[in-house]
């Protein structure tokens, strides 16, 4: 049987399942080879509920959260006056636990979070960064009418990753 879920703003109190919620998700997707001292301190330090909650209280971002049977399954965060070329709005983190994928829990996300952008920006234009490594976030992305219109580059440990710039412009 499929969960059903709903999506609401953040709240002050989520913040704790919403950090451990992006923690296993990151290292999910990122520490395949395993997890490594860098990649610890990195998501103890980046993934915590005092950084969700200044998430939750910056008036520049929206914090969108899916529930499914009153459980946390995927969140975005979107940054507004974050600029790629002309587009404004930033989806900063796009994450579903796995056990949640596949149920149109990430689209709706997106798609709420275009609604939003248009409301905020008169236009449903959005822009983010994902791992070139990552071909099941790339799939989604170009499979919801996102281009790559660059790259960019995450540094962790003193290595360069490279990032797809992806854009959905109307």
């Amino acid at each position: 049987m499929e969960a059903t879920y709903s999506i609401r703003t953040a709240r002050p109190e989520d913040s704790a399942r919403i950090a451990v919620l992006g923690a296993h998700v990151w290292v999910h997707t990122y520490a395949a080879a395993g997890v490594s001292e860098i990649i610890a301190q990195y998501v103890l330090a980046t993934f915590t509920p005092e950084k969700i909650l200044a998430l939750v209280n910056d008036p520049g971002v929206v914090l969108l959260i899916a529930e499914a049977e009153g459980n946390l399954a995927g969140y975005i965060v979107m940054r507004f006056g974050s600029y790629h070329a002309d587009v404004a709005v930033e989806i900063e983190t796009l994450y579903i636990q796995d056990a949640f994928s596949g149920r149109g829990i990430g689209s709706a996300l997106l798609t709420y979070a275009r609604g939003i952008a248009e409301a905020g920006t008169g236009n449903r234009t959005i822009w983010l960064i994902v791992n070139s490594q990552n071909e099941k976030a790339i799939s989604f992305y170009h499979s919801r009418g996102m281009t790559q219109e660059g790259l960019a580059y995450f540094e962790l440990g003193g290595i360069k990753h490279e990032n797809k710039v992806m854009v959905a412009r109307d």
